[in-house]
């Protein structure tokens, strides 16, 4: 059972995400608040909750941003959904950036909600379809961005092979090079990536992949 506690400052829209959820028996509804300040006192209920189910702004006393906040420094926390009228991908970007682990629009389809709150429960991460490509692309690049664009496709393929653990005995026998030539290539990337050693190109290449396999199972929800 997934226990669910509710904060938006419209009681009809609390109302109704009740009435959207009671036709899921794995959800379950512990308590609602219509306020920061009825927040914080009912935290037992919201430290007893698996998915918290968060206004992103609150039209009384702070915003539900500040909720947010303060919940993550608290010991033991729930997974944070955000639930909002805004669709702009920079505020997206900034609530998943301050910990939130999904957000959907009071536009998706209803269907939506209880779909992320499923997968946000399982520590996962949820964004509305509706505004998931202006997400993951709007993006301006980063300088890490700019680097990467700078790599030969072998080059690609060498960071890759890297990420999922290849030695370079493995690289030669997949890629059909010899050892020197991966070694070029291993010098190379460190030069245009601006790293210093094999173990930072190392660690660079793993958590690249870790993002990739993080972005293809996020898209992989929708299908």
């Amino acid at each position: 059972m997934i226990s669910v506690m509710l904060v938006d400052d419209h009681a009809i829209i609390r109302e109704g995400m009740k009435v959207l959820l009671a036709s899921d028996p794995e959800i379950s509804i512990i308590g609602e608040a219509g306020s920061v300040k009825q927040a914080v006192a009912n935290m037992d209920l919201i430290r007893a909750s698996n998915v918290l189910v968060l206004d992103m702004f609150l039209e009384t006393e702070s915003s539900g941003l500040g909720l947010l906040k303060q919940l993550l420094h608290e010991e033991r926390h729930p997974a944070i959904l955000i639930v909002s009228m805004f669709t702009n991908a920079a505020l997206v970007r900034q609530c998943l950036g301050l910990g939130a682990k999904g957000y959907v629009t009071k536009g998706d389809a209803s269907g939506y909600l209880a779909k992320a709150i499923h997968t946000v429960s399982q520590g996962n991460t949820f964004i509305s379809p509706t505004i998931l490509a202006s997400v993951m692309l709007e993006e301006p690049p980063s300088q890490e961005d700019q680097a990467l664009e700078l790599l030969t496709h072998r080059e690609q393929d060498i960071l890759e092979l890297l990420g999922k653990g290849y030695t370079t005995r493995r690289m030669c026998e997949q890629l059909g090079i010899s050892t020197s030539t991966v070694g070029t290539h291993m010098e190379n990337l460190k030069y245009k990536l601006h790293l210093q050693d094999k173990n930072s190109l190392i660690r660079f290449a793993i958590k690249r992949e870790e993002e990739r396999e993080q972005k293809k199972r996020l898209f992989s929800t929708y299908r």
